[in-house]
């Protein structure tokens, strides 16, 4: 983690819990084919919603990985569950974003051009045995 990322408490800034999340987001996204081309051709995906739990504090220098569980990726959505760990793996941070495909000439939402939504199917696939990651689908305020 850069040294810029760190606030005045000496750790992580929130914004960046967000902003790791969202490299991991575009990163899927590579991965399932929906790259500079695939924007060009008039096709995205718009986040629509994320919940960030805080959990633990990660530290200047601190190593960071961003693992991700593809929760639901039937037709127009596209549900992804970041987990963010510092050092020895431990869980700093959730991060659950949903996210629509959308027809950029139009801007409401659509479905993925084939090709996009045969690989998200596959990781889809993979990820449908996994547990329910701990925090999912919680809000702000909830009681556990």
């Amino acid at each position: 983690m850069p040294q810029s990322w760190v606030d005045y408490n000496g750790h992580m800034n929130e914004a960046h819990y967000l902003e790791a999340a969202a490299a991991a987001s575009d990163r899927f996204m590579e991965m399932i084919g929906v790259d500079a081309d695939y924007v060009e051709s008039g096709n995205s995906y718009f986040t629509v919603e994320t919940h960030i739990r805080h959990l633990d504090e990660l530290s200047a220098g601190e190593p960071l990985t961003v693992t991700t569980q593809v929760l639901n990726g039937d037709g127009k959505k596209l549900h992804l569950f970041h987990f963010l760990k510092g050092a020895d793996e431990k869980l700093a941070a959730t991060v659950e974003t949903l996210l629509l495909h959308v027809d950029l000439s139009t801007r409401r939402s659509s479905l993925p051009e084939p090709v996009v939504a045969e690989k998200l199917s596959e990781f889809a696939s993979l990820h449908a045995n996994m547990p329910s990651p701990d925090g999912m689908q919680r809000y702000v305020g909830q009681i556990r």
